[in-house]
């Protein structure tokens, strides 16, 4: 996927006008247009504001990867805290929110009830 195309998703993602973006970044609306139609690229510090804005890495706005927050190794506790944030990571923001769902449903449950103790 292109850059344009990335921007133009996260911009619907979060339901921002092309206008409010551009106030936000401080940079001409006719500038954020071009990146849109893409007849223009963003230089290096706009690139990043985007990416900061977004809060996603420069190499999922340049369509280099799927990851939207790659992680340093070592940040999580084992490898199956590590297994389900990659897996997470890799998600859409829709499938995100479901899978957040799913675990604080699951968080709730009675676990005694789902998986009695043999005695």
């Amino acid at each position: 996927m292109k850059f344009s195309n990335r921007l133009e998703n996260l911009l619907e993602e979060r339901n921002l006008t092309q206008r409010k973006l551009s106030t936000e970044l401080h940079i001409a609306p006719s500038t954020l247009n071009g990146y849109l139609r893409k007849n223009r690229e963003p230089d290096f510090e706009t690139l990043i504001k985007i990416s900061k804005y977004f809060n996603v890495s420069t190499d999922y706005i340049l369509g280099v990867t799927n990851i939207r927050n790659p992680y340093i190794h070592g940040e999580c506790h084992d490898d199956k805290e590590e297994e389900l944030l990659g897996t997470y990571r890799e998600l859409m923001p829709k499938e995100q929110d479901y899978l957040i769902k799913q675990a604080h449903i699951y968080h709730h449950q009675d676990l005694d009830s789902l998986y009695p103790l043999k005695k």
